[in-house]
């Protein structure tokens, strides 16, 4: 596997973590768990498939992350720096945000909350 190969591997690890966050996410509002600033239980979006970490973030440091596509929650300490950098940390967990490049691109192109490029399309989300 070449360099660029194993970084796109890893960036794409990375957006297998948000999708099931965003997935959690979906079932919370379903339960109208998600409400105020209680912690929820998240999983750690590093670039490692094996990792289960879990994390405690609230509804709106989780929503503040998410705006920005290419930004990841992680566990403290699980930053890649050959494809990460940090831009924030706190006790419970840090936010990465991806390179320019492959991972960057790969990032934003499977943001569950992307907007479709045809006004006509709709995600399952309705937006």
């Amino acid at each position: 596997m070449s360099v660029s190969d194993w970084r796109e591997q890893e960036a794409t690890n990375e957006t297998v973590f948000r999708a099931m966050n965003e997935w959690t996410e979906e079932v919370n509002d379903d339960a109208q768990l998600s409400v105020g600033h209680r912690t929820g239980i998240y999983l750690c979006e590093c670039s490692d498939r094996r990792c289960t970490e879990p994390i405690g973030m609230t509804r709106p440091e989780y929503e503040a992350v998410r705006a920005v596509p290419v930004r990841f929650a992680i566990a403290l300490n699980h930053e890649n720096p050959e494809i990460d950098r940090v831009l924030f940390e706190n006790p419970r967990f840090a936010t990465v945000e991806k390179f320019f490049g492959a991972g960057a691109k790969i990032a934003r192109i499977t943001d569950p909350r992307r907007r479709p490029e045809n006004p006509m399309q709709r995600d399952n989300r309705g937006r």
